[in-house]
């Protein structure tokens, strides 16, 4: 049986925003150190036309979740940077090179 395109339409719109948000929670997960989940590849969901009525909440909650996870990514980057960097200089600080052994710490307790 054929959809009616209004339901054609309504179908692919549900799975392009339940695709979205599982997206988005893998990497909300990501952030807060709950594993490391593997994001599939994305393709470009095939969209004939607006968010049906019905969705647009969804979505527009789901633009806001994305950027508020953009800009805690963005800190989160701009925190290991500055901890690689300040790795780097203590480094090049002790006298330690490249070509170097750098120590092991064993956890004897775990």
């Amino acid at each position: 049986m054929m959809l009616p395109a209004v339901g054609h339409l309504r179908l692919n719109w549900e799975t392009a925003l339940d695709r979205l948000e599982l997206d988005l929670m893998r990497a909300e997960k990501l952030l807060h150190h709950e594993g490391s989940p593997t994001l599939e590849s994305w393709d470009e969901p095939d969209l004939d036309g607006p968010v049906p009525d019905d969705l647009y909440d969804w979505a527009v909650e789901l633009r806001a979740r994305q950027e508020s996870l953009q800009a805690a990514l963005a800190a989160r980057l701009g925190t290991i940077r500055r901890e690689h960097a300040f790795a780097d200089r203590v480094e090049r600080a002790t006298g330690r090179s490249a070509g170097r052994v750098r120590p092991v710490y064993l956890d004897v307790e775990a």
